[in-house]
């Protein structure tokens, strides 16, 4: 009886650790940009191993992007903002933008994050909202 309880017990804790390594990716989820008083759809990111897709929010649709995402450095960032940047920033690219996770706080001029959360569209840095993860 305890031989099979073991097994169970072991199955549970290698399932929860499957589940918690999956979540981690502090990037993945679907984010969203306040308007007013909401936080409307806008991106959403899903990782599988290390190959991330990422879908914009269209008409009431998620539509996935076609471009190759890849990750992003400090040193790209820094490209971004023409600065040296912290090492623990997390971040994913492509020809179109740039979202990255970097401190709260986080500022170059005319712009401050107040989630920590960015995406970098063509002229604009935008604060994104996790909705679900």
């Amino acid at each position: 009886m305890f031989k099979y309880l073991g097994a169970v017990v072991m199955a549970l804790m290698l399932a929860a650790c499957g589940d918690h390594a999956g979540s981690s990716d502090s990037l993945a989820g679907t984010w969203g940009v306040k308007v007013g008083d909401t936080v409307k759809p806008f991106l959403k990111v899903e990782k599988d191993g290390d190959q991330y897709a990422v879908s914009d929010y269209k008409d009431g649709n998620w539509e996935p992007l076609k471009e190759q995402i890849k990750s992003m450095t400090p040193a790209d960032l820094a490209k971004l903002t023409g600065r040296k940047e912290s090492d623990n920033v997390v971040g994913i690219q492509a020809n179109t933008f740039a979202f990255f996770h970097v401190p709260v706080g986080w500022s170059v001029p005319g712009f401050a994050t107040q989630t920590g959360y960015v995406i970098f569209v063509p002229i604009k840095l935008v604060d994104l909202q996790r909705i679900s993860s």
